[in-house]
Order: structure tokens, then C-alpha cells, then sequence
């Protein structure tokens, strides 16, 4: 809301406001001219120099005041001289300066008000494009899950021979189809994941999940691609609770995030580290969980924004992808009340942190987990 809104004073045509304005302006000079000099109804110039402000052009506005100053200042020549009255001097310089200054702030005023509205303007704009974009993930995302389902389905019917014998060439180029479809099929899935996550919030299911269990089934799966990249995992898991309440299909994505992101940086002959352990020195109690490689580091300043949706680092560690596995790790974890971040590691390579709240048995249901 504007501090002085005059369209709501004057709701005439621009001709007729500026009618109005210029016939207040003589009106004032009039009688400031018709009144003896010791009087200072010069004051009143700020009125028509405020509207004209709100109404006019600066230019128009700095003209007025220019006026005003001018006629306030030659009431002490016209129609008589009164430069030898100290109190009249003072009065008609005080009055010239007061004017000065209301204008002064009422034209900053109106800059901010129209460096407010056009910086409004470009963050609706922002919004818009923004909004727009993600309708457009959202379509293509959607539309193009069917069909990849269905090439995944229709190569694996090839593979198992369904159409006919393979050789183990022909067997191989498929299989390899298939993986690369699987990758994009996963692509699609965190899109679609992360544009419903945004809109509607990640909606968590929570129940007790073993995450020792859960780890393990993870690498279990993974280590087919850990051998074929000459990568070791190892796993390590401390005498401590380990259950937490969530949900085991979303914590299962933030770990096969991260460790496929610990896979994609770890070199041939490296070491991938998992680790359960123990977060006591908090309230309530949490588990901790450890991804670390021996890959390239992090630069400082990535630290805090690898997490962030499309953020790519620089240097060695460029994020592969599209930068949205690590977003989406994120949205679960805090959706489970728990905490995600990462450090480098020493000597080299990355470790990725999250922890999230133990399951809490009640009395009720048998004593502690």
C-alpha cells in the first residue's frame, strides 16, 4: 500500500487532475502574495508538489518545485521588500527548505515504490517461467514412463528367448540395452519424484525399518556393478539399536543414491566404506549412517550446495547426471526428520552423512526395541 494514494482523492481524467493541480498552485501563490509577508502560507506549495509527484512526470514535479521556491523567496521583494525583517527572512528561508526536503523524499519515495513493483514484476515473472517449467518436467516425465516400461519389458522378453534362440553376443547387446534403458527409466522416476515431492511434500509411510537389513540388501544388489568396475565395498555395522521409523522404500532410494554417487567417483581398485553407528549424544537418540569413497574431494565452497536441485560442482567431482538424485536424498531425509550432509575425507574422496531418529518401542508393545 502506497503511503500517499491520491488516486483514490482524485479519480478524474489526467487532463482535469492536471487542472486541478495547476489551479491549487495559483491559488496558494495568490494568497500568498495577497497576505502581508510576515505571514508564510508558502508551506501550503507542498500539497500540489506532493500530488504532482504521485500524478506527474519527476520532470513536471522538479519544475513545481522549482516554482514553488521561487515565488516563496520573492515574497520578500514583491509586492514590498521585508530583507531588513530578521524574522521574516528566517521564516521565508525555513518555509523555501521544508519544501525542499518534503519533495525530496517524496520523490525517493516514488523510486522505491517503482524499484518495489518492478522487482515484484520479476519475481512473478520468475515464478511464472518456474511454475512453467516444472509442468513441462512433470508432462514430459509422465509421458515418457510408458513407453520406457514398455521397451524394458519387451527386451527382457528378447532376452529370456521368448521370440526365438539368442547367441551370447546377441544376449549381451541386450542386456546392455536394457541396463542403459533401466538408467533412463530411473531418471524418469526421480523427475516425476521430485516435481511431486516440491508441490505436495514427500509423503512418508512409518513403520520400523531395520536399516541394518536394508543396507545389506542394498550392497547385496549393487555389488554386481561394484565388481564390474573393480570396486570394493565394505560394510560396518556397530552393536547399537537399529531400527528407525520411516519408510524402507525411501531411505532404500537415499542409500542407492549415494552409494551409486560414491560408485560414479570411485576409481578402479578403490574402496567404498559403509557404516551404521551410533548417534547417542543427541535427543532423541539417532543412527548414523557413513557413505565414504576414495575419490576425488569436494571444493569448499560445494559443501553447503551439492544438495541443491541441478547444482553441478566444479573441479574434479563434477556432478554427474542431472544433479537430482543428491536434491531428492535430501527432500527424504528431512521428510524422516533426520539430517544429510557431506565432508571430505582424508587423505581423499567424500563422505556422505545422514542421521535419522531410532524407533522408540512403547511399553505396550513388548519393552524396547
Amino acid at each position: 500500500m502506497q503511503f500517499l494514494n491520491f488516486e483514490n482523492l482524485f479519480r478524474v481524467s489526467p487532463r482535469k487532475r492536471w487542472a486541478i493541480i495547476v489551479l491549487t498552485f495559483l491559488l496558494i501563490a495568490a494568497f500568498d502574495f495577497s497576505t502581508p509577508s510576515e505571514f508564510v502560507p508558502a508551506y501550503l506549495y507542498a500539497f500540489p508538489i506532493l500530488v504532482s509527484v504521485s500524478f506527474l512526470r519527476p520532470r513536471i514535479a522538479k519544475t513545481m518545485l522549482a516554482l514553488a521556491v521561487i515565488a516563496t523567496l520573492l515574497n520578500l521583494v514583491f509586492p514590498r521588500v521585508v530583507l531588513n525583517m530578521p524574522s521574516v527572512l528566517v521564516n521565508r528561508l525555513l518555509a523555501a527548505v521544508s519544501i525542499l526536503i518534503s519533495a525530496f523524499f517524496m520523490l525517493r519515495y516514488i523510486q522505491y515504490q517503482s524499484y518495489i513493483q518492478t522487482q515484484e514484476r520479476l519475481l512473478e515473472t520468475e515464478r511464472n517461467v518456474g511454475r512453467l517449467r516444472e509442468d513441462l518436467i512433470a508432462t514430459l516425465t509422465h509421458d515418457l514412463k510408458t513407453p520406457l516400461l514398455g521397451e524394458q519389458k519387451t527386451l527382457q522378453a528378447f532376452i529370456e528367448e521368448t521370440f526365438g534362440h539368442l547367441n551370447g553376443e546377441q544376449k549381451g547387446i541386450l542386456e546392455a540395452l536394457q541396463r542403459s534403458n533401466a538408467r533412463q527409466l530411473a531418471l524418469v522416476e526421480t523427475l516425476l519424484d521430485v516435481y511431486r515431492h516440491d508441490n505436495l511434500g514427500v509423503n512418508v509411510q512409518r513403520v520400523a525399518v531395520n536399516m541394518d537389513d536394508l543396507i545389506a540388501d542394498i550392497l547385496t544388489e549393487l555389488q554386481y556393478l561394484a565388481i564390474e568396475r573393480g570396486i570394493r565395498l565394505e560394510y560396518t555395522c556397530q552393536k547399537t539399536p537399529q531400527s528407525v521409523q520411516g519408510e524402507a522404500f525411501q531411505l532404500k532410494r537415499v542409500l542407492s543414491n549415494l552409494i551409486h554417487n560414491a560408485l560414479n567417483y570411485t576409481p578402479s581398485g578403490g574402496l567404498i566404506q559403509v557404516r551404521l553407528i551410533p548417534e547417542p549424544e543427541q535427543a532423541p537418540e539417532h543412527l548414523k549412517v557413513e557413505v565414504q569413497d576414495n575419490g576425488p574431494g569436494l571444493a569448499p565452497q560445494d559443501l553447503d550446495r551439492i544438495f541443491h536441485r541441478f547444482y553441478r560442482a566444479n573441479g574434479s567431482r563434477q556432478v554427474l547426471g542431472t544433479g537430482l538424485g543428491l536434491y531428492l536424498s535430501r527432500q527424504i531425509v528431512e521428510a524422516h526428520q533426520g539430517r544429510i550432509w557431506v565432508e571430505n575425507g582424508q587423505p581423499s574422496g567424500c563422505r556422505f552423512i545422514f542421521t535419522l531418529p531410532v524407533h522408540s518401542v512403547a511399553p505396550s508393545e513388548g519393552g524396547p526395541s
